[in-house]
């Protein structure tokens, strides 16, 4: 059971490098880690070649003493960004990753079974790019509290499951932060996935409170314990389960907004000292570490 640990955009910030943030990372304690495919570091992936980039991506990451578990990719959208995607698949293949989490696609505009049945024809290629190179792909609740959105319960994640035959290189990523945004009970969404689910990434959030008046203000992306999510229940949910899967936090504090952002222009105060950073990334593994522990979970360590 590992603790892996997301590059979230607080970090680049600061003016590290690539290899700067994982010696960050592995300072704050953490030996595995959630590569982010998404539009912040495209330029270092998208047109580049898998074997290539990632043999000189693990050579970073061995020269700061970690390993890869995980892979994001962001903004998925199979109307416009089809090709991206795949070459992230084949990138997090090429890297030695297992598992990529592929969010499903939605739009404001698109009705719910046309978006289903777009969904369902992307994943059917992306499937076989990821049978291919031995990588499992992990969908998730969209969640938001301001409007309902695809994928915003789990019968809908298994629904897409099932339509394409159960496949075994299709599972689920359990967003926590995204049941919190969208007030979804943890329990019984938990309890209806069950062996479906692959990874838990774990961070908190204040729900739907007036706060959310904003997309971008909606997951808050606080450390686990900090926020309005109903942790103990989220645990024994898990236990319940037989759950015997990795963790990963997906923190994003102090919260970073991008730089158009109405929230951020120029304050002072958007982007706090680096040790408050690292301390915050220390705490929350070990509150990770506890949680594991006190519901009794094997392998709690990091390796």
């Amino acid at each position: 059971m590992r603790i892996s640990v997301s590059i979230t955009p607080i970090w680049r910030e600061y003016g590290l490098t690539e290899a700067g943030i994982f010696e960050q990372l592995k300072q704050c304690g953490f030996d595995w880690i959630d590569y982010d495919f998404s539009v912040v570091n495209q330029e270092t992936w998208s047109a580049a070649e898998p074997e290539k980039w990632a043999s000189c991506l693990k050579r970073a990451l061995s020269e700061a003493g970690l390993e890869p578990n995980l892979a994001h990719i962001s903004g998925f959208n199979p109307l416009y960004d089809g090709e991206r995607v795949v070459q992230a698949v084949r990138c997090a293949g090429a890297l030695g990753v297992k598992k990529v989490v592929v969010p499903l696609g939605w739009a404001k505009d698109n009705a719910r079974r046309e978006y289903e049945e777009q969904n369902h024809e992307y994943l059917k290629r992306l499937l076989a790019v990821a049978g291919d190179i031995g990588v499992t792909l992990l969908i998730e609740h969209s969640g938001s509290w301001l409007e309902a959105q695809y994928a915003h319960h789990a019968i809908e994640l298994i629904r897409m499951i099932e339509k394409l035959g159960q496949p075994p290189l299709l599972k689920v990523n359990l967003n926590i932060g995204k049941l919190g945004v969208a007030e979804i009970k943890p329990h019984s969404e938990i309890r209806l996935l069950g062996d479906r689910i692959a990874n838990v990434d774990l961070s908190d959030n204040f729900g739907g409170m007036p706060l959310a008046v904003h997309r971008e203000r909606e997951d808050l992306g606080l450390a686990p314990m900090m926020g309005y999510i109903d942790y103990d229940r989220v645990m024994q949910g898990l236990k319940d389960a037989a759950y015997a899967g990795d963790f990963n936090l997906r923190m994003d504090m102090p919260r970073v907004f991008p730089k158009e952002s109405l929230y951020c222009k120029d304050a002072p105060l958007r982007l706090m000292p680096i040790e408050l950073t690292r301390r915050l990334h220390r705490w929350s593994l070990h509150i990770i570490q506890h949680m594991l522990k006190v519901y009794g979970f094997c392998g709690e360590e990091q390796k």
